[in-house]
């Protein structure tokens, strides 16, 4: 559902079940998008691992699509396990931030992804949330 697309030149993500969940990751990378069900059909919370950047992000693109719904009035992403973010990462963060209903980014956001938010000055675009308790 969401407005921009891979490049083609990048592998499509690969699904896969982890803990009984739908979970995304790339082809080759390290990086994974694992579903936590919440129980409730306006809250979808995408739990985040890895790193994330232009060969990578594809597997966010592909689980936002996936989990996003017409009922979705709250998109919760928990990058506390993201290791590593690039300008790609904040491409699709922002992309998810100009769909319908709340994007919420739960942390602590590891050095480098403040990094990248702070350098792209978009820190200030997002709801963050440093507790995890969102995404239990």
């Amino acid at each position: 559902m969401s407005d921009s697309t891979p490049p083609a030149n990048v592998p499509r993500p690969q699904l896969l079940l982890v803990d009984g969940a739908p979970a995304w990751r790339p082809s080759r990378g390290r990086a994974l998008v694992r579903y936590a069900p919440t129980g409730c059909a306006a809250t979808a919370v995408l739990c985040m691992s890895g790193e994330f950047d232009f060969g990578t992000v594809g597997c966010l693109h592909e689980a936002l699509d996936s989990v996003r719904s017409s009922r979705t009035e709250r998109m919760v992403l928990d990058l506390a396990g993201v290791e590593f973010a690039d300008a790609a990462l904040v491409h699709e963060l922002t992309t998810a931030h100009h769909l319908p209903g709340r994007l919420i980014l739960v942390g602590p956001l590891a050095r480098p992804v403040r990094h990248v938010l702070d350098l792209t000055r978009t820190r200030d675009l997002f709801h963050i949330e440093l507790d995890q308790t969102l995404a239990a």
